[in-house]
């Protein structure tokens, strides 16, 4: 697929998950404090045990060469390590990568995830696709065994920033259409690559895309008699030159997060997706395949584009999470849902929620007085040209019916993004 570069967020709230949807998130779906103790910190003691995390410890070397110098993350299921592989030459750029440490019980279990064989068979696909080079690629992978258990392991290229914290260092915290434009074209070519390999990723969002530039490290002489200083290189300056945009086409992103991901023919769980962004036909208990990441996909980029979330289906007084109302939400927007998706949904629910014409049924948790969706409201910042484009846009890879949304060719033909030659 020929594609062409031509240059023609309010604050992101966690997503809710209700308990029973807990099993098949991925870790920013979920509350990200697990400490009980006043003492403790992210991920929590208690993690720490028979079946659970790895205590890893700076300066331990794992697979005889990856040397631990700093934690740069954690979830549900794993935490991750900035570590220095011995084997290169200090010299060398590659030398640093990023270790993700899984819990025992990932792989420890009757049904373990599937993360380290679909990232193997992501690397081994058809390297023809353009999508391929958007894809966060596997390393290196070994198992560990330590006091918890076996715990599979995996190495990565050290990435940039992610979606979720991008947008706060730009105008409003919005990403410009340029630069948003080159997002969304190398997304969509990343989704079709997996799609290609049978592959759905089912766990799309701002915090598992990350942000990657051409910039290259400050260079110095070692062998110079006196040293000389080198200026302060914040992590913005890999990316921006103050105000300076024209290094845009310099910025990649790529999909990195597949530990929740299902094969097309054999699936993980049933109940997939951070909850606000999830698919109608997941909503409602429908099957779902492939299609599902598009809607996931355009959800996603509509609250990078203009930080705002289309859906979350919160209630007062506390915030909490209702069906009804997110399907309120998306009737709101969408119209009613069609009855060849209902159709195939859990029955039951089904009858709870829709009246026959596809609407939700009365009294609705929060009643529903929200502007359109192409509207200066809901796309700050936007001629209207631009917002009703965009709203096309959106509606077509967001249908309600998933064997109506759009073929990857269909959404880079699309004028808001014509980038397909």
């Amino acid at each position: 697929m020929e594609t062409t570069d031509t240059d023609t967020s309010k604050t992101t709230p966690q997503n809710t998950a209700s308990p029973r949807d807990v099993a098949c998130l991925s870790p920013a779906a979920l509350p990200t404090t697990r400490a009980t103790d006043a003492t403790d910190v992210e991920e929590g003691r208690a993690a720490y045990g028979p079946g659970g995390f790895h205590p890893v410890y700076v300066g331990d070397v794992f697979s005889e060469k990856y040397q631990v110098l700093s934690k740069i993350g954690y979830g549900v299921h794993s935490t991750m390590w900035l570590v220095k592989d011995l084997s290169k030459p200090e010299d060398d750029p590659q030398r640093f990568r990023a270790l993700k440490v899984l819990s025992a019980m990932c792989y420890g279990t009757d049904k373990p995830i599937f993360e380290r064989e679909i990232l193997r068979h992501l690397g081994d696909g058809n390297r023809g696709l353009a999508g391929r080079r958007y894809i966060c690629h596997l390393v290196d992978d070994f198992e560990h065994q330590g006091p918890n258990g076996t715990h599979v392991c995996l190495v990565f290229e050290i990435m940039g920033e992610t979606l979720r914290s991008f947008g706060a260092w730009l105008k409003d915290d919005m990403i410009p259409y340029s630069i948003m434009r080159r997002f969304a074209i190398q997304l969509i070519l990343a989704l079709d690559y997996a799609h290609e390999e049978k592959v759905i990723h089912t766990d799309i969002q701002p915090a598992n895309i990350f942000v990657s530039s051409a910039s290259e490290l400050p260079k110095q002489d070692r062998s110079e008699e006196q040293y000389t200083p080198i200026p302060s290189y914040p992590l913005r300056a890999y990316y921006f030159s103050g105000d300076d945009w024209k290094n845009f086409h310099e910025f990649d992103i790529a999909l990195g997060d597949w530990g929740v991901a299902s094969w097309a023919d054999k699936h993980l769980c049933e109940v997939i997706q951070p909850v606000a962004l999830r698919a109608p036909e997941v909503l409602i208990r429908a099957p779902w395949d492939a299609k599902t990441d598009w809607w996931n996909l355009g959800a996603v980029i509509y609250e990078v584009y203009r930080c705002f979330r289309m859906f979350d289906g919160r209630c007062p007084p506390d915030g909490h999470y209702e069906l009804k109302q997110h399907l309120a939400e998306i009737v709101d927007i969408f119209g009613p849902f069609p009855k060849a998706l209902l159709e195939k949904g859990d029955p039951v629910l089904v009858k709870e929620m829709f009246d026959d014409e596809g609407k939700v049924r009365e009294p609705i948790p929060v009643p529903l007085d929200r502007p359109a969706l192409s509207s200066e409201d809901c796309m700050p910042g936007l001629s209207e040209e631009h917002r009703n484009r965009f709203d096309i846009f959106l509606r077509l890879m967001m249908s309600l019916n998933p064997d109506e949304r759009p073929t990857p060719e269909e959404l880079l033909r699309h004028p808001w993004l014509d980038a397909l030659k």
